[in-house]
């Protein structure tokens, strides 16, 4: 998802409902609400419309999301016939599984990196983020000094094994509904720092005992999912 649309959305929201909250206040209306039947659909909405224009992401499953959202909030605005609501969810895992289909047959790249990269205000420091898709970022002889990984519903593969790493560095990640694979070149330092909920993190990297060995500090949050180290 990408973080500036987001949140260039909630602050619109925001405005709007500061607006309303004020009409009201000042008796230009009788009675404003944000509340209303269906209201937590556009928590399906909103998420599935920005992971639709996502780039690397699953558009199908970005289109069954969305129309589940929609579909819930028809069904509870009862906007239409009920012998009509009833074809939403058949229609929604028919999308579904063509969504499983396409992603079967669908052509990756081992070294391709389908995600948004964010540099930091220096410039030097990569950002990888994706929601509803894959990055897989490879610094295969490349200099490699630190990075943030920020997954949400889909996967990465960090991998350094052929970085170029000249001092101690950095990886930060956060990770939520995903799986997430740090693959390290031998003879390095590990300093793990992890915070969990309702995921994991597997360290199988066989760290070094040389002092003078560089340090990979990671620094990782993990919320229904898990973070493999190796």
């Amino acid at each position: 998802m990408k973080h500036r649309l987001f949140s260039l959305i909630v602050g619109i929201l925001a405005i709007f409902v500061g607006i309303g909250y004020g009409l009201q206040a000042l008796g230009y209306i009788e009675h404003f609400t944000v509340f209303f039947d269906g209201w937590w659909t556009v928590f399906i909405i909103v998420p599935a419309i920005l992971s639709f224009f996502q780039r690397g992401s699953n558009k199908m499953f970005s289109l069954a999301l969305l129309l589940l959202g929609v579909g819930l909030l028809v069904w509870r605005q009862n906007w239409l016939d009920v012998s009509v609501t009833k074809l939403i969810l058949p229609v929604i895992i028919i999308l579904f599984g063509i969504s499983i289909i396409v992603g079967a047959f669908s052509k990756k790249s081992d070294h391709v990196t389908q995600c948004d990269v964010i540099f930091t205000d220096d410039g030097s420091l990569p950002k990888y983020e994706t929601a509803f898709g894959s990055v897989n970022p490879n610094y295969n002889g490349q200099k490699f000094e630190g990075c943030r990984l920020d997954v949400a519903f889909g996967s990465a593969v960090l991998d350094l094994r052929q970085a170029i790493i000249e001092g101690d560095c950095t990886v930060e990640a956060e990770v939520a509904f995903s799986g997430v694979e740090l693959l390290l070149p031998a003879g390095c330092r590990i300093d793990l720092k992890s915070k969990t909920a309702f995921g994991g993190v597997e360290n199988k990297y066989l760290s070094s005992d040389d002092p003078a060995a560089h340090t990979v500090h990671i620094d990782a949050d993990v919320n229904f999912g898990g973070l493999e180290i190796k």
